[in-house]
């Protein structure tokens, strides 16, 4: 797995320190001072330390000599010497060179001490107005983290155990619609013997969780896992779909391209390269895809973006008949890059809440974890999650549980060895959407054989597709997330079968909806089969029927359009509420309402048949409010096969 490091510009660019007039009379100090320039200039860096420490025995009033060093030893990597150069320089020069407090407030914010830091940065920025963008975006980096060390947020991580973690580096946890199957990245060094290895080995383990915990992670084997290096990957909720990056490959468009494989009756395709728009002749990897299938988050540097690693997305605008989604145009998410590094995106189940790391967004030092608000038109502002989440050092590679209570991450705290994975309860800001998920399976009510239908989710109150698949698609199995706020529709459908529809209605703020597993029987078409209109809805003590009804009628309309010789029934059932001429009479008129609606679609009407049956047919007690619910119902009957 590609990784990008922050890489800082040596102080003979930055500080541009040797440029200075040095403000004392001595010919020999400024004559030492310049020829110390030089040499720094020319890369002899031992000789510019031995006449600047020359000049400060010398004249240790000549304060700029103290920052030459500063600007040698940052271009050695030697913090303490630097620091200890900029104290003293400044502790001289006082206000007469303003940017030593820029470079001081720097350092100290790369050492975590973030009230020094932001004292500096801001006497600098009274000393120096106005402050070009990196230098306020300094400012304001260094005021939160002041902030964020008084105001910690919960955090108690959780090493995920010895099934997964070991003495090798374990990083990138991946997890399906359940949370019960993890799959991760393994950098191998050494082989069975403990010898090192020549080229280390990055290959992806699965480890799934029953009643005993987590179980060994076992390799994913070929054909994903490979002799070259796999990584970056994310897994699509119900457990089909895996995008993974891989470099260098000979399909490759440039670097590290994505690639994605299809799992169907339990084996993994061979992986194919997305190609173009999501793939370029740059560097793209990190992909995460929304739990719909409609969007795919990853991170490139390709041109067009804003800075030098940029969150991209693109958007699925078919399939193909062997499984693998097609993408349109790719854009930029502008509202969230940044010019320096936006990266590891994870977009949660609820298709709004996105995860990522930055180098740039105020935050602690180094790469730290955010999250923003995003959806088709607009993003909000990103937010830091949070002292002691983040840190000075480099955090990345997160992601959230459906249930968007617990999070995963990889860490070099103290574990196993190397990287480790592990897992924390979010803090209640930093929580999504609430999101439920339905999984089912699709059978044939007299065989019980697998039945590869039609599966579709809509939203009832747009009138618009959730999330579509094709029976190619699927091995009789689904899994859909179901984010809150919204009427959902289930409808499946195949050929010979009567179809088959459930309601989840997740409008009610209060309506929070566990997961569910549905055994669904198809049954084959045959006279006197039945099924229930689960989304047909009327207003309440009247037969005027409700616009989300509207997707149920359109899915009867397109079943008789394909069944042209079917003669059907539309009955209406009710509670036991009220008398029994006035729940006969009702569920008659809504039967008529349903009817009506079908023959002003053009189904003719001798095909057509109404009856209200009051509340003599209950399926349920009338005794419990959800008794009563499941006996308000409209019900689809075959009369005759013409």
């Amino acid at each position: 797995m590609i990784k990008c490091i922050l890489v800082i510009l040596c102080l003979t660019i930055t500080y541009n320190s040797f440029a200075q007039k040095a403000g004392v009379s001595e010919k020999k100090a400024d004559a030492l001072y310049n020829e110390a320039k030089i040499q720094a200039v020319v890369g002899d860096r031992s000789k510019a330390l031995g006449l600047l420490n020359q000049i400060i025995r010398t004249y240790p009033e000549y304060y700029m000599a103290y920052f030459g060093l500063a600007d040698i030893y940052h271009g050695t990597n030697q913090q303490i010497l630097e620091k200890d150069a900029l104290i003293k320089g400044l502790g001289i020069a006082i206000d007469k060179f303003p940017r030593g407090y820029k470079y001081m407030a720097e350092i100290l914010y790369k050492d975590a001490e973030y009230d020094e830091a932001l004292k500096n940065i801001e006497h600098y920025n009274s000393l120096k107005k106005p402050l070009t963008p990196d230098e306020n975006q300094l400012l304001l980096s260094c005021r939160f983290a002041a902030q964020a060390i008084k105001s910690p947020v919960p955090f108690q991580p959780e090493n995920a155990g010895p099934a997964i973690n070991t003495s090798s580096e374990e990083y990138w946890p991946s997890l399906n619609g359940e949370s019960n199957a993890l799959i991760f990245t393994r950098l191998i060094r050494n082989d069975s013997t403990g010898k090192k290895i020549f080229m280390p080995q990055e290959d992806f383990y699965l480890s799934r969780i029953d009643s005993n915990g987590w179980q060994k992670a076992r390799p994913l084997g070929p054909p994903i896992n490979t002799d070259d290096n796999e990584g970056a990957q994310c897994i699509s909720p119900d457990g089909r779909l895996l995008f993974f990056t891989a470099c260098s490959r000979e399909d490759g468009l440039g670097s590290c391209d994505i690639y994605m494989s299809v799992k169907q009756n339990g084996i993994w395709s061979n992986p194919v390269n997305l190609g173009s728009p999501v793939n370029s002749a740059s560097w793209e990897s990190q992909p995460s895809i929304s739990a719909d299938g409609r969007w795919l988050y990853f991170t490139s540097n390709r041109k067009g973006g804003k800075g030098n690693m940029d969150i991209w997305r693109a958007e699925q605008t078919g399939v193909t008949q062997n499984g693998f989604p097609v993408y349109g145009k790719v854009i930029n998410m502008e509202m969230l890059n940044t010019p320096g590094n936006d990266n590891s995106p994870f977009i949660h189940a609820d298709g709004k809440t996105l995860y990522f790391t930055s180098d740039y967004w105020p935050g602690m030092g180094g790469k730290d974890l955010f999250v923003v608000q995003v959806d088709s038109t607009k993003t909000d502002v990103p937010r830091n999650l949070g002292y002691p989440i983040n840190t000075s050092k480099n955090e990345e590679g997160l992601v959230v549980e459906v249930s968007g209570k617990k999070a995963w991450f990889a860490s070099n705290q103290s574990g196993f060895g190397g990287r480790d994975i592990f897992n924390f309860s979010l803090p209640e800001q930093d929580m999504p959407q609430q999101v439920s998920w339905v999984k089912g399976y699709v059978s044939d009510k007299i065989t019980g054989r697998t039945v590869l239908a039609e599966i579709g989710l809509n939203d009832l109150v747009t009138n618009k597709s959730v999330q579509h698949l094709y029976p190619f698609e699927n091995n009789g199995e689904f899994l859909f997330c179901l984010p809150s706020g919204r009427n959902y529709g289930l409808n499946i459908e195949k050929e010979g079968y009567l179809f088959h529809s459930e309601n989840f209605n997740l409008l009610a703020e209060n309506n929070r909806q566990q997961p569910l597993n549905l055994n669904i029987k198809l049954e084959p078409i045959g006279i006197g089969t039945t099924t229930i209109l689960k989304n047909i809805f009327f207003e309440t003590d009247s037969f005027r029927l409700k616009s989300e009804s509207k997707k149920q009628l359109l899915d009867i309309v397109e079943f008789m359009q394909k069944n042209a010789t079917l003669v059907i029934e539309i009955g209406g059932h009710t509670d036991n509420q009220g008398s029994e001429s006035y729940n006969l009479n009702l569920s008659a008129k809504r039967a008529d309402a349903v009817v009506k609606y079908l023959i002003d679609s053009g189904i003719a009407s001798t095909r057509l048949k109404s009856k209200g049956y009051g509340f003599s047919n209950p399926i349920a007690e009338n005794s419990t409010e959800e008794g009563k619910a499941k006996n308000r119902r409209t019900e689809f009957k075959i009369l005759s096969l013409k």
